[in-house]
């Protein structure tokens, strides 16, 4: 994986589901006022807002280390040329379909609270996917969406090892939270759970294979993550930098 440069900002690429809601607190622990959260709202389906990273000189700017956002290509702000200046990421994964299922869930949840919006308008999910059957056999390609859009099955595993210092795993998530803290040489911080989907139907088993067919990408991403979350084979940050990055977060917070 590519090693942590503590001198220019790093992206958080947040996948819809995967414990996102939970990262905030983390990051907002460790960054301080340098960590910038860019907001989405589905109410009005603008354009995700832009920090800028660099002053006109070219050089980084002190107020801007951490970036996080739902970056989406099929919005046109994806990754990795809505930051293409940056090219150091980090990310929880989860299983695809697991993935897919709870963001149904979610989805449905909020829908039946009158609650639920898509590109600027209330819609219920139930009308175009009115059982958990439906929406994964359909599956809506937003996944893809958010993942940098030059990865394919050829290059997926050079891709995500050149951009991502880092690439945790929501099922082993304390874990990945300690050693993504190492590597970027922050302390450990016990994550909470939150924001869990509610699950008011029964997944048929079959489904699951069928979607790791039809998406075969989907799946080997997040295999190649399973098979490298435990390893730690970047160095950390060196001990100074960490030390002035945990003060700058002190004061802030």
């Amino acid at each position: 994986m590519r090693q942590y440069d503590p001198t220019k900002p790093i992206i958080y690429t947040h996948i819809p589901k995967c414990a996102g809601t939970s990262v905030v607190r983390l990051l907002r622990n460790w960054f301080g006022d340098t960590y910038h959260k860019l907001n989405q709202d589905e109410t009005k389906d603008i354009m995700l807002p832009r920090v800028p990273t660099q002053d006109e000189q070219g050089r980084w700017l002190d107020h801007v280390k951490c970036i996080h956002g739902h970056f989406n290509h099929g919005r046109g702000y994806g990754l990795p040329y809505f930051y293409s200046e940056l090219d150091q990421y980090f990310t929880i994964l989860r299983d695809p379909f697991d993935l897919t299922c709870s963001m149904y869930f979610f989805a449905k949840g909020r829908s039946i609270r009158g609650e639920f919006w898509f590109r600027g308008k209330q819609v219920d999910i139930r009308d175009q996917f009115p059982t958990v059957e439906s929406y994964v056999s359909a599956y809506p390609y937003w996944l893809f969406n958010h993942l940098p859009q030059d990865v394919t099955l050829d290059n997926y595993d050079e891709r995500m090892s050149q951009r991502f210092v880092y690439i945790g795993v929501f099922e082993d998530l304390q874990q990945s939270i300690d050693n993504l803290a190492t590597i970027i040489g922050k302390p450990k911080f016990e994550l909470p759970v939150t924001n869990v989907s509610n699950y008011d139907e029964m997944v048929p088993n079959y489904l699951r294979e069928k979607f790791y067919y039809d998406y075969p990408l989907l799946k080997r991403i997040y295999n190649f993550a399973m098979e490298n979350y435990r390893t730690i084979d970047s160095q950390p940050v060196n001990a100074s930098s960490a030390v002035l990055d945990q003060a700058a977060s002190s004061k802030a917070g």
